[in-house]
């Protein structure tokens, strides 16, 4: 394993938990109705979800043949991905956070007017995964940046999707228990820039890095 291989996966893996998302705005929502205990059978579903996903997703980029259109094409569609989500982040505006959170509430997936919010259980964890397109795209950057960092083949894939599925359980566990706190915390207006920026900062520098390597 090439630690800088490592550092893309965890670099990757950070910014994909912390910021908002399907995932952690549904495991923040729901315990804030249901209690955190609730959220078990939840966050079960989306592990089982998260790991096919990475298993795909690094079945199919391990199929790209070597020094292929597609292998070019892939490398700086990562990149680009990389760039453009730094730039988003760096320029986050906190404020947008609390209303992201609301609007994206498991309350809007009832009626408002029905008084009893049902609990999310495993089916709804593991489905949630295949049409969580951050999910898919952080993945695809995560696989073709760091998979040959790690061995490549079935190995790599293994390990890979072993980092990254231990990093989101604890994550989602966090979101579960103290996520209303995060969200104050970021949302405020200084200490929510100071996050994403060097967040942003963080992953433009990755990309840089991966850039010079690859030139």
């Amino acid at each position: 394993m090439e630690w800088e291989a490592l550092a893309t996966v965890l670099t990757l893996l950070t910014i994909g938990v912390v910021t908002p998302g399907p995932n952690n705005i549904t495991c923040i929502s729901h315990s804030a109705i249901h209690g955190a205990s609730a959220n078990n059978k939840l966050i079960s579903g989306m592990v089982v979800g998260f790991i096919i996903v990475h298993l795909v997703v690094g079945f199919l980029v391990s199929t790209v043949d070597e020094g292929s259109m597609a292998l070019v094409f892939l490398h700086y569609f990562g990149l680009v991905f990389i760039f453009a989500l730094g730039a988003r982040i760096f320029t986050l505006n906190p404020a947008l956070i609390d209303r992201t959170i609301s609007e994206s509430s498991v309350l809007n997936l009832v009626d408002r007017n029905v008084t009893m919010v049902p609990v999310l259980g495993f089916r709804t964890g593991l489905f949630m995964q295949f049409i969580n397109g951050k999910e898919w795209a952080f993945v695809f950057a995560i696989m073709w940046l760091a998979l040959d960092g790690f061995g490549g083949g079935l190995m790599g894939i293994l390990s890979i999707t072993a980092i990254t599925t231990s990093g989101g359980l604890l994550a989602m566990i966090l979101w579960s228990y103290v996520g209303g706190k995060l969200v104050d915390y970021v949302s405020n207006e200084q200490r929510g820039r100071r996050v994403f920026r060097a967040l942003g900062s963080l992953l433009c520098l990755l990309g840089l890095v991966i850039a010079f390597q690859g030139a």
